[in-house]
């Protein structure tokens, strides 16, 4: 154990009147919301680690927040089902009130569908299918959670539905009564809740399933807008459509029509759900495999769950990681400019697009399929390497596929890599001989490196090494540097803005691809910028005085680069939403 490391103890006044001391570690940070963080325990004497929710007493002094987190308490032990969260013990220090609760280490919902996306059908339903469950329970109890969303529905090592945080949980006293209190989340609240003249019941956790179920689906809320008091009209007026660019079943389209209506008393029964055709069309597994934490479910698992052999939204959808993802060529640079401008229309937005750009500018609008291009290469490789003293290492290209699976890139010495969406990443040498693999065994350890050939290697990573490969196969290069290095450089994270393509590299370059095709170059190691102009001009200048060059069209995109760069050499790895 570090000397840093924290120790609770819990004091325990036995019957007889003695006491007894249970000591806990604080371990790893894993979230916080409203006063509580939660942290990882594990009981020095038993070694059970559960999670721990810390509220501070300051933040309770006032009696309303007291009788609420104790109505929270009363509520949470209460409940005894598969899919909520257990409830452990809650105990008190001088400064602290601590609830033991069950540790989900898969993290929520919303971790899922933010490194995923979207869900295809099959996990939607496994998923939903328990939060009915829970639901369900929880309504035979007269408790509504009046909180249900992403963030609060959690997965356990098991890949378990685990419902939880009931802060915002009532109970009613009575069949028939309605709660008053104006409370949620402002993506997730019923109407009713907003109009506040009826009360409310257990209709709107009702509605707030309907909204779980499209952002699953879709990827983003029906009523999600920049502003809550938009958003909140939007839910007034039940103002939402579904995506003409997202294929969903016609099953999972009424389902959802039917749940998101103003009228309370319209809405389905949590029976009535159970019993739609969106949950009896085809089987449902009673949990789905880890592996889909990270990628989609494999076209062989979803032929198991397939009602008379019909080829399902779901299976098109992941066919991909058995078949071949890069069936089509991926969208030019060019085409994602365009469709960018229409992403008002309601075509496509940001996030579905899969960007490829390339630092040979003038191929073919940057295609990058490797074959019909007329590629008129500008910047050379010894232009960069010896006469600009730039970096020798950098993305040569690349297509942004983490609406399924990461990011796929080639660098120019050849070297084919992929930052998976999981935020582990891959990466094969130049002969594609052998591999790397980097991954962190805990949010709070170091990222390792594993090295493995690509004739042998553990079964574990066969899905990742064939996405590799199809993305080396599809980004190829002819004119590769020959520089090996061990370890391999790579990407360690990257950033996709409405105006470029950042990368940071494992070899301290920061490179960043303009929409208009300039680019800069940061090379910690030569202190060095490297800016090419809209011209292929290439200009050198070094990093300390880079932004009083003169050069106003550099120092515009340094600046830009500066102000961005800050949220991406944040501790946590991976691509960050803008």
């Amino acid at each position: 154990m570090s000397s840093d490391t924290q120790i609770i103890e819990e004091k325990i006044v036995k019957v007889n009147g003695d006491t007894a001391i249970k000591r806990y570690s604080k371990g790893r940070f894993l979230g916080k919301g409203g006063f509580a963080k939660v942290y990882e325990f594990v009981c020095l004497e038993t070694k059970q680690v559960t999670a721990g929710k810390i509220m501070e007493k300051s933040a309770l002094s006032k009696a309303r927040a007291r009788q609420k987190l104790m109505s929270e308490i009363k509520i949470h032990r209460s409940l005894h089902h598969t899919n909520i969260v257990r409830f452990e013990h809650y105990f008190e220090d001088e400064s602290n009130v601590y609830i033991m609760l069950e540790l989900c280490t898969n993290q929520s919902l919303n971790d899922l569908v933010r490194r995923r996306k979207r869900l295809v059908e099959l996990e939607v339903q496994c998923y939903l299918q328990q939060v009915l469950s829970a639901l369900k329970y929880m309504h035979s109890h007269r408790v509504i959670h009046r909180d249900i969303k992403l963030g609060n529905i959690f997965l356990s090592d098991k890949m378990e539905i685990k419902m939880g945080d009931l802060g915002l949980a009532a109970k009613l006293e009575f069949e028939g009564e309605r709660k008053r209190t104006i409370c949620g989340t402002p993506n997730y609240i019923a109407p009713e809740i907003l109009e506040g003249k009826n009360g409310h019941s257990y209709e709107v956790d009702v509605w707030s399933f309907g909204v779980l179920m499209y952002t699953m689906m879709i990827g983003k809320p029906p009523f999600e807008t920049n502003d809550v008091k938009t958003t909140y009209k939007r839910i007034k007026m039940n103002a939402y459509t579904f995506p003409d660019h997202i294929s969903i079943s016609e099953e999972a389209r009424d389902l959802i029509s039917r749940i998101l209506v103003t009228d309370p008393m319209e809405r389905p029964t949590i029976d009535d759900m159970l019993n739609h055709a969106f949950f009896t069309k085809n089987p449902i597994p009673k949990l789905l495999p880890t592996s889909t934490l990270a990628v989609p479910p494999s076209s062989s698992y979803m032929r198991q769950f397939e009602k008379n052999n019909l080829m399902s939204t779901a299976r098109q959808f992941s066919r991909g990681i058995d078949e071949g993802i890069l069936m089509k060529p991926p969208r030019s640079s060019s085409q994602t400019h365009g469709d960018e401008e229409r992403k008002d229309q309601g075509r496509l937005t940001p996030r579905e697009i899969r960007r490829t750009g390339s630092r040979e500018r003038n191929d073919s609008a940057g295609s990058a399929s490797g074959s019909g291009s007329n590629t008129k290469k500008v910047a050379t490789t010894s232009a960069y390497t010896v006469t600009l003293d730039g970096p020798s290492i950098w993305v040569r290209k690349w297509v942004d596929y983490s609406n399924k699976y990461g990011l796929g890139y080639m660098l120019s010495n050849g070297c084919a890599g992929v930052f998976f969406n999981d935020s582990t990443k891959i990466i094969g040498d130049v002969q594609g001989e052998h591999f790397q693999y980097m991954f962190r065994p805990s949010p709070s350890q170091d990222e390792e490196i594993i090295n493995h050939s690509m004739n042998a290697y553990p079964a574990e990573f066969q899905k990742k090494v064939t996405l590799l490969q199809h993305f080396r196969k599809h980004l190829a290069i002819t004119d590769a540097i020959n520089e090996v290095q061990n370890p391999i450089t790579y990407v360690k994270k990257w950033l996709s803005t409405q105006h470029s393509m950042i990368f940071r590299l494992s070899n301290k370059v920061v490179q960043v691809y303009f929409q208009d095709k300039t680019e800069l170059m940061l090379c910690s190691g030569t202190k060095q910028v490297v800016y090419i102009d809209k011209t292929s001009k290439i200009t050198v200048f070094p990093l300390a005085t880079a932004m009083e060059s003169g050069n106003k069209e550099m120092t515009k995109r340094l600046r830009y680069t500066k102000e961005i760069l800050t949220n991406m050499l944040q501790p946590a790895e991976g691509k960050i939403e803008t």
